[in-house]
């Protein structure tokens, strides 16, 4: 594949023979969307929440699990995923030494928490592209088969969920219905990237793409592991949880993590600010919870991103360190060479 290829490339929406992007309405109607998921989220929060007694049991949280338990899981949780972008990546024939793709994954993982759609995690690709480890195409093309994957086990867990361990549909057909579906469209979805045919650059991603899942068994590893890296995510929520004496058992966890998580990405608001808290709370009041409790489980929740973005910040800082001493290396033996 070349490097020189200048296609010319519309952004942000196609342009009409007036001038006007056709982008711009598609834009304001999700930017309204999410400003009225937030706003009723954040009415019914000061509305409903009960914060004199919430804040006494947010008092007895305990820290040490808080922060060593939830971040060791947090961490363990960018490994999994790490480990997969290496093995999609390998397939594109691109090779990034692991402890670069390990703290690129940290660092974005991190920054993407407090992004609409959990978008910022494509800052990953552009941080390895300006140090010169990865070219676009196989770093979109492999995130694009990463966040399908994502999306179908979320929709999976969630709606396995529902049929096992929450009891809150009116009829259960609407989980079968949407599994079938879910079967059905990565059956599509597989024959589409199969024959799907464009130009240019599109062409070329769809080729990284097809690169990423046309061995199977290598297909049904990273299945596997994003199924363990979001039951691991499930588990950090259950510790996160532990430490604010919530007590729920491992398939309540999932059910929690799935729903919520789903919710949040649907909604568009960045980090799922008040959306998720609302769930969350709503959640836990269903597993028995009184709601001075569950409401402070919902809070509580909230420090995970900031664990995260905490490790994050961690893990950029020690990426710059390495670099620096990667490049003094080279000086030095220039200089002695």
């Amino acid at each position: 594949m070349t490097h020189n290829q200048n296609s010319n490339q519309s952004g942000g929406g196609a342009s009409t023979p007036s001038g006007k992007r056709t982008g711009k309405p598609y834009h304001a109607l999700t930017v309204g969307f999410s400003v009225l998921v937030f706003t009723a989220s954040v009415w019914y929060i000061g509305r409903t929440f009960q914060w004199v007694e919430l804040a006494r049991v947010l008092r007895a949280v305990n820290l040490t699990c808080l922060i060593v338990g939830g971040g060791a899981s947090i961490i363990a949780y960018w490994m999994l995923r790490t480990l997969r972008w290496h093995i999609l990546l390998r397939q594109t024939d691109t090779h990034v030494p692991i402890v670069d793709l390990y703290l690129c994954t940290a660092v974005s993982l991190s920054f993407s928490l407090f992004t609409p759609l959990q978008s910022g995690e494509m800052i990953k690709i552009e941080l390895l592209k300006k140090y010169g480890m990865i070219r676009r195409s196989p770093g979109y093309g492999s995130f694009l088969v990463e966040r399908a994957l994502d999306l179908t086990t979320l929709l999976t867990i969630a709606c396995v969920s529902l049929l096992t361990t929450l009891n809150i549909l009116p009829n259960r057909a609407y989980a079968y219905g949407i599994l079938g579906g879910l079967a059905l469209a990565c059956m599509a979805g597989l024959i589409a990237l199969e024959k799907l045919q464009l130009k240019g650059r599109p062409q070329q991603l769809l080729e990284n793409m097809r690169q990423c899942v046309g061995d199977m068994p290598t297909l049904l590893l990273v299945i596997a592991i994003t199924c363990v890296s979001w039951a691991s995510v499930a588990f950090s929520w259950q510790v996160f949880l532990y430490a604010a004496g919530i007590h729920l058992d491992f398939a309540q966890s999932m059910a929690i993590m799935s729903i919520v998580a789903l919710v949040c990405i649907l909604s568009l608001i960045p980090g799922g600010l008040g959306i998720s808290e609302a769930g969350t709370s709503q959640l836990l009041m269903h597993f028995g919870y009184a709601s001075a409790v569950a409401q402070a489980g919902s809070l509580e929740l909230r420090s995970y991103s900031l664990v995260a973005i905490a490790l994050g910040a961690a893990h950029l800082g020690i990426w710059k360190l390495i670099r620096l001493r990667r490049t003094r290396s080279r000086q030095t033996v220039r200089t002695h060479g």
